[in-house]
């Protein structure tokens, strides 16, 4: 075994960082068999101590203490049931393929990750939720109504991270999705026979400013994640579980790995591109099922109720016709930022319904006020130029306005 750079208690712990827990997930590898858990996975009644440095232990953040599973504390990140995942729908950083620097007067305890700074729908990992009063309330209310914490921001860590209240000062916060999923596959390494010192992202908060990377065009977004000693995997095929003195993102899965990635979470994701898990888009065929209870009068009514500052854009339409196929990030935000403070519950309920993406203004036949259809066309002529399809030239909708 590698010699840590510090000591936290581990038993046999199965580990799991959200991102690191859907790496596991991923397809490929040689990885053993999952280590099949030999306790109930309860929240422990003794608390274990907080020797987390940087932003964690002794600062005005509540750490979480309370063990989330027999396997170890909440930055261990335990997935021990695909419920453990609840949907958000926001701006999120993804840490999942990070390799991490050990922060430099924290002891080992935590490390400086780089991610990818994006927006749309992500993934809490409920075991994994940082903050003492976030994980109880978010685990009060996924309990008594699990229905409601399966909708995007139905959980109430999703509001504390959109509201930016998870985490005080923060510009962003760690969760797990299947952006980049198509240019980095989802994969594994396992290093659950070589325990060792690695990175728990979920729900870390992230600081600094996001700093775009012209060789892949994406934009990358700086990390606090807090590290835990034990066995886990990497999300990513062929690595070395010997990384010091860096520390990989990466997570342990008691659960059977899926033999595909997008069955981590489910059924399809909305608000997605289909190469990321995502529903399909809208097609002429798609319609509401019968008996779905959808209110075609309040989806239209959320759609036209949230409007970008300062204008009077409908950002529900502006986001359906660009997150749905676009990874232009600047052309994203531009669409879509603020939408994450309004109710779209009604709107993600027709789309969860009718299995389809960026599609709830087309099932309800809602029409987009002038200013919302300038905008989209203008949307829709950056991503031709970006070199991509805008959905107007997929299924005719959502075409807006010609510039």
């Amino acid at each position: 075994m590698r010699s840590p750079m510090y000591s936290l208690s581990f038993s046999t712990v199965a580990v799991v960082a959200v991102a690191g827990a859907l790496v596991a997930q991923g397809c490929g590898g040689d990885d053993p068999p999952p280590i099949v858990p030999t306790a109930t996975a309860i929240p422990s009644p003794t608390p274990t101590p907080c020797v987390l440095g940087g932003p964690y232990c002794g600062t005005s953040f509540n750490v979480n203490t309370i063990q989330p599973t027999t396997f170890g504390p909440a930055w261990a990140d335990v997935i021990t049931s695909p419920s453990n995942m609840l949907p958000c729908f926001g701006h999120y950083a993804l840490c999942y393929y990070a390799n991490c620097t050990v922060t430099a007067g924290t002891d080992g305890t935590v490390s400086d990750c780089p991610c990818f700074d994006w927006y749309g729908t992500s993934y809490v990992m409920i075991n994994g939720i940082l903050g003492l009063e976030s994980y109880e309330a978010t685990v009060e209310q996924c309990t008594r109504d699990p229905d409601s914490c399966s909708v995007p921001n139905g959980a109430p860590v999703c509001k504390e991270i959109n509201n930016r209240t998870f985490y005080d000062g923060a510009n962003t916060i760690s969760t797990f999705s299947f952006y980049r999923a198509l240019q980095e596959p989802i994969g594994s390494t396992s290093c659950t026979l070589d325990p060792g010192l690695y990175s728990g992202c979920m729900t870390a908060p992230c600081f600094g400013n996001a700093t775009p990377d012209p060789s892949n065009g994406t934009v990358t977004v700086h990390c606090d994640c807090p590290n835990y000693e034990g066995p886990y995997q990497i999300g990513k095929d062929g690595e070395s579980c010997d990384n010091m003195p860096m520390t990989w993102s990466a997570a342990y899965n008691t659960i059977q790995i899926p033999s595909n990635p997008c069955d981590l979470v489910n059924g399809c994701v909305v608000d997605a591109p289909e190469d990321a898990c995502g529903c399909p888009l809208y097609t002429s065929g798609t319609v509401l099922p019968p008996g779905s209870g959808v209110d075609c009068n309040l989806v239209c009514q959320q759609y036209a109720s949230c409007k970008k500052r300062n204008s009077n854009i409908e950002l529900g339409y502006t986001c359906d016709a660009t997150i749905c196929t676009s990874t232009e990030h600047d052309l994203v935000f531009e669409a879509c930022l603020g939408l994450e403070q309004c109710d779209l519950s009604e709107i993600f309920k027709a789309e969860r319904a009718a299995q389809c993406s960026c599609c709830g203004s087309q099932l309800c036949d809602c029409e987009a006020n002038e200013e919302t259809d300038v905008a989209i066309g203008a949307l829709n002529e950056a991503q031709r130029e970006a070199g991509e399809t805008p959905q107007c030239d997929i299924n005719g909708t959502l075409c807006g306005t010609v510039p």
